[in-house]
């Protein structure tokens, strides 16, 4: 809902940053993917970078999750630098990439103690974290089938879940809703208003204004490694110049008239 924006806990402009990056930029040969990006994000905030494919997105993402370094810039989870502290930076974030990464041979509630086992988590604490994720990605039922047999939505929730088996403060997503159905979608945006709600701080990456509209605190936009626009949603939709009214009707009868009273 649009009120998420308002009362979101990290929404004070005094709350400390959790990500900063300054000058970001990337080149492979003579390409820029990524031409001098700087922002900043509030802890317990939803900060969204929209743009479509091939805008600089998930370079950005890489670069700021220790997988890429950057040709020049710096990208920070704050007190300490991705490219100089890569080991202490990994423990503060999670990722959940653009293609989903658990293991289709394994049940989920054994992807999920994989994952706790490499982070080198108590095995008492995995347990218990395991069970409260499943739980809260609407997977208990399906913890024991192996994830071959997954939908789209439940290998998305489940790549989710894994992302905060130790529970990290930082969230990044690269696209996390492409290619979900409507009502996957809608019920992952929920699952991340409550890793908000609870003081997460994410950083999520999409091609889509209405994800972007509903979830983010702070929006840039980005196309061909460049900023062209930031604001709140609210801001971008005001600058754009272009006010829209959403009606919904309760019966298909009611369409006429809602038409009508619309005009």
């Amino acid at each position: 809902s649009h009120d998420f924006h308002h009362s979101s806990p990290g929404a004070s402009p005094v709350s400390a940053p959790a990500i900063e990056a300054v000058d970001l930029v990337k080149t492979f040969g003579d390409f820029t993917a990524v031409d001098g990006v700087s922002f900043s994000v509030p802890a317990g905030t939803v900060f969204s970078m929209l743009g479509p494919n091939g805008a600089g997105k998930t370079t950005t993402v890489r670069m700021m999750t220790t997988l890429s370094i950057p040709t020049s810039g710096t990208a920070h989870v704050p007190s300490f630098d991705v490219a100089k502290n890569p080991d202490a930076e990994r423990h503060r974030m999670g990722l959940t990439a653009q293609s989903a990464t658990v293991d289709e041979l394994l049940t989920g509630r054994e992807n999920l103690r994989l994952i706790g086992d490499l982070y080198g988590l108590e095995r008492s604490l995995v347990k218990r974290s395991t069970e409260e994720l499943l739980e809260r990605f609407s997977l208990t039922e399906a913890g024991n089938k192996v994830v071959k047999d997954y939908s789209g939505g439940m290998r998305r929730r489940l790549d989710l879940a894994a992302s905060l088996i130790a529970t990290p403060p930082v969230l990044f997503l690269d696209e996390p809703t492409t290619g979900l159905d409507p009502r996957s979608r809608v019920e992952l945006w929920g699952v991340l208003r409550d890793l908000v709600r609870d003081g997460t701080t994410l950083f999520l990456t999409t091609q889509y204004l209405e994800e972007a509209d509903q979830l983010a605190d702070r929006i840039v936009v980005v196309d061909h490694g460049r900023i062209i626009a930031e604001g709140t949603p609210l801001e971008l939709k005001d600058q754009s110049g272009k006010a829209s009214l959403v009606v919904t009707v309760s019966r298909s009868t009611e369409v006429d008239a809602a038409a009508e009273l619309v005009r």
